[in-house]
């Protein structure tokens, strides 16, 4: 939903903002320790590798910062986002004063690190439900202010993106339906302000039942039971019209296969977000 020059600048703002709370602000002498030790002209050579197999994400906002913000270190990379790299490859090569290398390394290696186990946790997802036809998801459960980032790198690792936020598409949930008192006012509203294009959240087949009947067309089914989901899809060889299925709630690394194989359209998970364990990549002075 946002397109790649968009989401560059907001990594770069993300990025300068990291960096000033390494430096206290963004004094680029606040580097004690180097400012210390380290004489002004010293040039060297560093080196960015990751220490076990990931899926790559972000280093073409690290190339695009670095050309804006650094632009007296040289840097190069062979490597593009959605690469899958084996241990120790080289993910940037960065030449210049060292004390501006040293300067950006935590930050720049935070940022790589988070979005790309984020890409590496969401491709062992994909992987588990290749050979069927369902699609993963992935869900506004993420990092706060990061949303943007982090459905990047799950696009990344191979998930389509669900709604960006409560703007661009009507999803109906559980709480909605609560709040206008049951599945069947629901329905009546819907149809009394002639909403066409909505996803709907049921709970129990006979929610299903009803919307099918009432004529929605993109059923999201929330915390169900596997018999329950198989039940559910089964019913839409009664129906002529195109009818999409979403499963949700409770889906993790473990189960997704078992789920991947009742039908659905989509499975949207927040795991790919929230639960992605961060992967080793590091600085090397060479």
């Amino acid at each position: 939903p946002v397109g790649d020059q968009k989401i560059s600048k907001i990594a770069t703002r993300k990025l300068i903002s990291e960096l000033k709370d390494d430096l206290g602000g963004i004094n680029l002498k606040n580097d004690l320790t180097s400012k210390t030790l380290l004489p002004n002209s010293l040039i060297g050579r560093a080196i960015i590798t990751n220490r076990e197999k990931i899926i790559l994400c972000g280093q073409s906002f690290l190339k695009d910062f670095l050309k804006q913000k650094f632009p007296m270190l040289a840097f190069k990379s062979k490597y593009s986002d959605g690469n899958e790299l084996n241990k120790s490859s080289i993910i940037l090569e960065i030449n210049g004063n060292v004390k501006f290398i040293l300067l950006i390394e935590r930050t720049i290696l935070n940022f790589v690190q988070h979005l790309s186990s984020i890409s590496t946790y969401t491709r062992k997802f994909v992987k588990k439900i290749g050979g069927t036809k369902t699609k993963l998801l992935d869900t506004r459960k993420t990092t706060t202010g990061l949303r943007v980032l982090e459905k990047y790198a799950t696009k990344i690792g191979g998930a389509q993106n669900h709604r960006q936020g409560l703007y661009d598409q009507l999803l109906i949930k559980d709480n909605h339906i609560k709040l206008l008192g049951g599945i069947d006012n629901t329905l009546n509203i819907i149809k009394k302000k002639k909403i066409k294009k909505y996803i709907i959240e049921c709970d129990s087949y006979v929610q299903v039942q009803k919307c099918l009947k009432f004529g929605s067309n993109y059923i999201l089914l929330d915390n169900m039971s596997p018999n329950e989901i198989k039940n559910c899809i089964n019913l839409k060889k009664n129906f002529k019209r195109k009818i999409l299925f979403e499963i949700s709630g409770g889906i993790n690394h473990d189960n997704i296969n078992l789920y991947s194989n009742l039908g659905s359209d989509f499975i949207s998970s927040s795991k790919i977000t929230n639960s992605a364990k961060s992967v080793d990549i590091g600085l090397d002075i060479i």
